[in-house]
């Protein structure tokens, strides 16, 4: 039996390069989505037939259809401990793009935000050198069945908290654990694809599983942007899926971070925790905003 992993070298600056494209166009997209959002609010709500007229919409909807093409192709060359923090990136590029748009300048406290969150990753990625295993066994369709039994299960617990902060925490969480989680499973089945053989049956198992965790992620996002603010919900939501992505994958692909540098990359990866929830809640004060697409970063 091959390794999985043994044939999948990679391209680690390359898978990099596609990430950070990939927080590009997820941040214009839920920039232009958000201004489409707010142009399309009625007295009695958000106008679901003015919203799908607006162009901005529909130019963000493709700008997010193209991050996660993007954010795939960089999860076929480069180790998912890469690329899922990278995502991260995208409230930065967000603050600026949204900058430009407004013509006004970012504040003090969102450009502190954006320098932890860039710094902290920055040195994390130098320092952990995320890495795919040399010789790891393929995972078990089980043991995917099961990664999908539990982001489905964690959905379902969170939205039975109700509303108010403790459900949007709830929902914000389980929407980042089972978007890390998909993050992983698409990574298997590209690997396995790549190996070929008689794998390509885990790639199938695989492939369908992300396809479901991912649509509950989508929904959990969804569950959490309306049960309570911003400020408890998408911090949790883009922290926790770096932070299930790398053990999934250490589990699931044998990826690995530097355990000799772990005294530089664990503070540098609380420094962009930090920025997160920084640019997070300096981004709550826009009520007008529609923040539902914002699950796709």
């Amino acid at each position: 039996m091959h390794a999985l992993a043994e044939t999948h070298q990679g391209s680690p600056l390359l898978g990099l390069g596609l990430a950070a494209l990939a927080a590009v166009l997820f941040a214009v997209g839920a920039v232009l989505q958000h201004e489409a959002a707010a142009l399309s609010m009625t007295e009695s709500g958000l106008s679901l037939r003015r919203l799908m007229k607006r162009r901005r919409w529909m130019l963000g909807q493709a700008a997010t259809m193209l991050g996660t093409g993007t954010q795939v192709a960089a999860l076929a060359v480069a180790a998912v401990a890469v690329v899922q923090p990278m995502l991260a990136v995208t409230l930065v590029v967000g603050l600026g793009f949204r900058a430009v748009r407004t013509r006004q300048a970012p504040l003090r406290l969102e450009l502190m935000g954006a320098a932890l969150t860039t710094g902290g990753l920055a040195v994390f990625l130098v320092a952990a050198k995320p890495a795919a295993a040399v010789h790891h066994p393929p995972p078990s369709s089980l043991a995917i069945i099961v990664a999908v039994v539990v982001s489905v299960l964690l959905v379902v617990g969170a939205t039975l908290l109700g509303h108010g902060p403790h459900g949007a925490l709830a929902c914000g969480s389980a929407a980042g654990i089972a978007a890390g989680i998909a993050a992983v499973l698409i990574s298997v089945g590209i690997r396995s694809l790549q190996e070929g053989g008689w794998v390509h049956a885990l790639a199938g198992v695989a492939v369908w599983g992300a396809v479901v965790v991912a649509v509950v992620a989508i929904l959990a996002g969804q569950q959490a942007y309306a049960r309570g603010s911003l400020s408890w919900s998408l911090p949790a939501l883009i922290l926790l899926d770096p932070l299930s992505a790398v053990p999934a994958a250490r589990l699931l692909l044998g990826e690995r971070l530097e355990p000799g540098h772990a005294a530089i990359w664990l503070p540098a990866a609380a420094v962009a925790a930090v920025g997160v929830v920084v640019l997070a809640r300096t981004g709550e004060p826009h009520p007008e905003d529609e923040p539902g697409t914002t699950a796709a970063a």
